[in-house]
């Protein structure tokens, strides 16, 4: 038996039915080996339909797509999302067996402004209109009608009773009906019609230029009439053929199209028994073609024709191919979207029956032999293309796929940036917004969205949106959209303005929301503060030198829009350390609380240092920090703090640098403290110019509306050290601006309430950290420096001397991507962002998203940090054991050597502390003794009188002789112990400030190591040491989840379940041997 149309549906709809393992068996995507550049793969868009037939778009610059179901309705695509409402509901009219129905919807080009489109379909009456003569009196299908319908104002809804209807056509069987309307590029309506059925088309209708069955029509419509036949149409004025004819020969043309960069129309012809076939229109072609039907099929003869003449000439289809590779073709499309350059120019078609999907190309002066590039699985109903000219393939079934490139690179928009320009406003002032959409990975598919809200507080300027490509739109404001493509490496610029209303105060975010297929939402934030009359101060309790709130001109940029240029080693190094973290701390909120209970509005000293962006834009009043943005604190110590910061003291640098940066310290108020850095009293460019360590020819930022990148000594590398590591100290040297030294008490007590501190030099505020004045002090801080490799990277010769020597170690390679770039690729100059410390715990905990402020996205980066943080505490000390005997008595000697530029440990004082842990054998190896031994289930170290603790402890002093050990860091005004191990350099004489000498422990001039010993059992044969560090103790952690507050108790909870580990940092023995792991075995 001859297959028909009919009978191929029935086929399918069996195996969906009595064999869905078998026809589920191929994967979607599943791709094949023969494929060319690029490999084709489907990706889900939407489901849930019933029996699509075809899908397209509306032209209207909407992004929406229209799926037909063959029982009579049309769906609307938008966003991925199904509406639930259809476009177009006529299923009541519609006859849908066998192969009628709803068969496909065509827009016109003016359809945005007439709203008028077409559909054709097969009316459930036979008899709309007479059989015509041509078809014998045959009357046994459902009447062919193409249609005029009108949209409602409801966009996504049309009228189902605005039907008027343009042609109709009786059918004489109830298959080969074709199917497909589309307008082609010279605007006329193009319409498929089938023989009219049945097998060996038995009324000759392919070779019959008298009847419209068997052939593409072309013709004139309008927004009102039926239609008119164009006069270059190919048979006008021939009695002996329809002038709607354009070309013939045809069996059933399913689906066809036209290819949008050529104009060239591809058909896919279905076969009856022997081939299936791709013809070929050529755009420059003269009309009139016929494809050889029914006295060809294929490429071959077909011979079942009835009496039709084959006289011919026949065109040849560009692909056939037999029915062992499939049984009902489905035509498609030429891909000319701009998401796959691989794909661009090649001819993507499929089998209805066996799910498989070829493409073609032109190869000379021909075409190359079909490439299988998957097999679906499913049955292909349709291709269709969005405005974009992405490509999509109807599943039969009920789904819709994009066709896609699986080795194309995934888009990245994450170096986008939405910034306000000024960020610190007052009622009245104008406002101007910059959205930069960059695309730093693989282009987008399909079309970009941008919805931004402006905020009630603000008044849109109409008209004032643009954009340098897409379309941007403002006619809903305060609701403005945009609409684009956004290829590989493309900047595309949104900019409009708008004015702070009277009344308005406080922060005023505004959010763009930057939607895409295969891109997850988008969200960008523009800050903006606007003060109230009379300011928006801090606590003058906590006023500090340096730039003042509100005094950037521009403010700091987001420091995402740095992650589309610069590399792994800038960025993803920063994304991973406690400088980006900074904002996000557990421990820093928890401490933030007991801050504020302690002395009012404290907190704002510590903003500060840990939200800087938050802080200069006024964000940090109130104190606990709730006017900050979420992209405050995801910017922690923004890339910029660094970047645009200019040295306290005059340096060298590019001559503009020095210049700028001379004019700036001019005005600042209140001045630094001659010769002392830190607390935050930082200057910073009030304009956006960006400084670093290299000269580069071209200013790279010049894109972002940077006016210059600079070299400064300040942020140099290896010329002046103390220069350069001035930077680090603007931050981690940390007085406390409540607590001045009181000559007359001998201790320091509060300032007077309501203003600033009476002086900021060196020593006459509380000292709480002295991590830079260490490191100036030390051997490291000097000319020849110190030969440490295991610090020093990929830095020639191993010498460290500054601290970004060892925090943000040498590598090789380029900074940044792109032409203007320095390229460390071979001298090692490229500093690593990973500010490499000692904190393991943190950067675990952001990771727990119980936490508030937790960064699960960040994990791959936070988990790098943890191991650098390893590798720096093995690298931070060395550890050697002496075990003698001495009247009787076994004593061991345990040295710890300081190999940092700093005390050991350093930093802030609350929980951090690092240990000795020994332990004791016998002959046989029995444990008899132990010191520092740590109970993992209590998370306390066991008591001993030989117990040794490196740490810092303060305390409140209320005169009264007896100080308190305490962890109110704000009140504390005492240093009660401190016997953390000095760095080389040491002498007692430079070190005998507060903060700096040693309490409760002595050190000689030049010693950087401690000696510890211990009186052991006479029986003990061997020892073996451990050095552990830990960065908050069980005493620090339940001291915060008492006081404070929420964050404080959420991280007594993170705590229970993940206490802060003990981290090895070094081993020795004695006698010397491999095995440590009876004291490693601390977790």
């Amino acid at each position: 038996m001859k297959r028909s149309q009919s009978f191929m549906i029935a086929v399918v709809v069996v195996a969906l039915t009595s064999a869905t393992v078998a026809a589920l068996s191929f994967s979607v995507g599943q791709p094949a080996s023969a494929a060319g550049p690029g490999t084709v793969a489907l990706t889900k868009v939407a489901g849930g339909f019933s029996r699509p037939v075809y899908v397209t778009h509306a032209g209207d610059g909407s992004g929406r797509l229209f799926v037909v179901e063959q029982a009579g309705r049309i769906k609307i695509v938008q966003n991925g999302i199904v509406l639930a409402e259809p476009f177009l509901d006529i299923h009541e009219r519609v006859e849908s067996s066998s192969e009628a129905g709803l068969l496909s919807v065509a827009f016109p080009p003016d359809f945005a402004t007439s709203g008028y489109f077409f559909v054709y379909y097969n009316h459930k009456d036979r008899n709309l209109v007479a059989p015509p003569q041509e078809d014998n009196g045959r009357n046994g299908g459902y009447d062919t009608v193409v249609a005029r319908f009108r949209v409602t104002a409801d966009p996504n809804r049309a009228d189902a009773d605005s039907e008027e209807r343009i042609l109709l056509r009786n059918q004489p069987y109830t298959n080969h009906n074709g199917g497909l309307i589309t307008f082609g590029p010279d605007k006329y309506l193009y319409i498929g019609l089938g023989d009219g059925g049945d097998a060996d088309d038995p009324l000759d209708a392919g070779q019959n230029l008298n009847t419209l069955l068997g052939k593409i029509l072309r013709i004139q419509v309008g927004a009102s009439g039926t239609y008119t036949v164009p006069p270059t149409n190919p048979f006008v004025n021939r009695t002996d053929a329809r002038s709607e004819i354009w070309d013939w020969g045809l069996r059933n043309p399913w689906r066809y199209s036209f290819d949008r960069a050529t104009g060239d129309l591809f058909i896919g012809d279905v076969g009856q028994d022997k081939q299936e076939e791709i013809s070929l229109h050529p755009g420059a072609t003269p009309a009139g073609l016929n494809f050889g039907w029914d006295c060809r099929e294929g490429s071959v003869d077909h011979s079942g024709k009835s009496n039709a003449p084959c006289n011919g000439p026949f065109v040849d289809p560009i692909v056939s191919y037999g029915r062992s590779e499939g049984q009902s073709v489905t035509g498609g499309y030429v891909y000319r979207g701009q998401t796959y350059p691989n794909f661009y120019g090649r001819y993507f078609f499929a089998d209805f029956v066996s799910g498989r999907i070829w493409s073609t190309r032109q190869e000379g002066g021909g075409w190359s032999p079909k490439q299988l590039e998957l097999t679906s699985g499913f049955p292909v109903s349709s291709f269709g293309e969005d405005e974009g000219g992405e490509l999509y393939v109807a599943d039969y079934g009920g789904n819709l796929y994009r066709l896609v490139d699986d080795d194309a690179p995934a888009p990245a928009l994450g170096g986008s940036s939405f910034i306000a320009t000024p960020e610190l406003v007052a009622a009245g002032d104008a406002i101007s917004y910059t959205l930069a959409l960059r695309n730093g990975g693989g282009p987008v598919e399909g079309t970009v969205r941008v919805t931004i809200a402006v905020p009630s507080a603000l008044t849109y300027v109409p008209h004032s949106l643009a954009a340098t490509a897409g379309t941007a739109n403002d006619s809903a404001a305060p609701q403005l959209t945009w609409q684009g493509t956004l290829l590989t490496g493309q900047v595309v610029t949104l900019t409009y303005q708008a004015t702070v209303d009277n009344g308005s105060a406080g922060p005023v975010p505004t959010t763009a929301q930057v939607t895409a297929n295969g891109v997850p939402l988008l969200s960008l934030t523009a800050p903006v503060t606007v003060t109230p009359p009379g300011g928006l101060a801090g606590d003058p309790d906590f006023v500090l030198p340096g730039t003042q709130r509100g005094e950037l001109e521009h403010a700091i940029v987001d420091p995402t829009s740095c992650q589309s240029c610069h590399t792994e080693p800038i960025y993803g190094a920063w994304r991973g350390s406690m400088k980006s973290q900074a904002g996000r701390d557990p421990l820093f909120w928890a401490a933030l609380h007991v801050a504020n209970q302690d002395i009012e509005n404290a907190g704002d000293f510590c903003l500060r240092c840990h939200t800087p962006r938050g802080w200069y834009d006024g964000r940090s009043v109130p104190s606990d920090g709730s006017a900050l943005l979420p992209a405050d604190l995801a910017a922690g110590v923004a890339c910029e703090v660094c970047h645009r910061m200019v040295d306290p003291e005059p340096t060298g640098g590019e001559p503009a640098a020095v210049a700028a940066d001379t004019s700036i310290r001019a005005v600042i108020s209140p001045t630094l403290p001659a010769g002392h850095v830190g607390s935050g009293m930082l200057i910073l460019d009030p304009k956006d110019n960006r400084r670093g360590p290299f000269t580069l020819g071209t200013n790279p930022h010049a894109a972002l509306g940077v006016e210059n990148t600079w070299r400064t000594d300040f942020l140099g590398q290896g010329g002046d050290a103390l220069a350069e590591a001035r930077m680090c100290g603007s931050c981690h040297n940390l007085d406390n601006p409540a607590l001045s030294w009181d000559g007359e008490t001998g201790r320091y007590v509060y300032n007077a309430e309501d203003v600033p501190a009476p002086s900021f030099a060196k020593g006459d505020l509380f000292p709480i950290e002295r991590t830079f004045d260490e490191w100036q002090l030390s051997a490291y801080a000097t000319t020849e420096g110190i030969h440490a490799p295991q610090f020093a990277g990929s830095k020639p010769g191993g010498i460290v001397r500054t601290c970004q020597d060892c925090h943000m170690p040498r590598r090789t390679g380029p900074a940044a991507n792109g032409s203007v770039t320095r390229d460390c690729t071979t001298n090692g100059c490229l500093p690593e962002h990973s500010f490499m410390g000692a904190n393991t715990w943190v950067p675990q905990l952001l990771q727990d998203t119980r936490w508030r402020l937790a960064a699960p996205d960040d994990a791959t980066q936070l988990e790098s940090a943890v191991l650098s943080a390893r590798t720096m505490l093995q690298a931070a000390a060395s550890l050697s054991v002496t075990l003698t005997t001495k009247a009787g008595q076994r004593v061991a000697v345990v040295r710890v050597t300081n190999e940092t530029g700093h005390k050991l440990p350093t930093g802030y004082p609350e929980g951090r502390r690092m240990w000795i842990a020994l332990k004791a054998y016998d002959a046989a190896g029995k444990l008899i003794y132990e010191s520092g031994a740590y109970d993992v289930a209590t998370a306390e170290l066991v008591a001993d009188t030989q117990l040794k603790v490196y740490e810092t402890l303060h305390a409140l002093d209320d005169g009264s002789g007896s100080p308190a050990a305490s962890f109110h860091f704000v009140r504390n005004n005492a240093i009660i112990k401190d016997n953390r191990i000095p760095p080389r350099g040491y002498t007692q004489a430079a070190f005998d400030e507060p903060g700096l000498r040693p309490v409760g422990a002595t050190f000689a001039d030049g010693q950087y190591w401690d000696d510890t010993t211990y009186q052991l059992p006479a029986q003990t044969a061997s020892v073996a040491v451990a050095l552990y560090y830990q960065t908050a103790s069980k005493a620090y952690v339940e001291f915060l989840r008492a006081n404070g507050g929420a964050d404080g108790n959420t991280l007594g909870q993170l705590w229970d379940d993940l206490k802060s580990p003990p981290e090895l940092m070094a081993l020795a023995a004695a006698p010397e041997h491999k095995s440590f792991l009876p004291v490693v075995s601390m977790r």
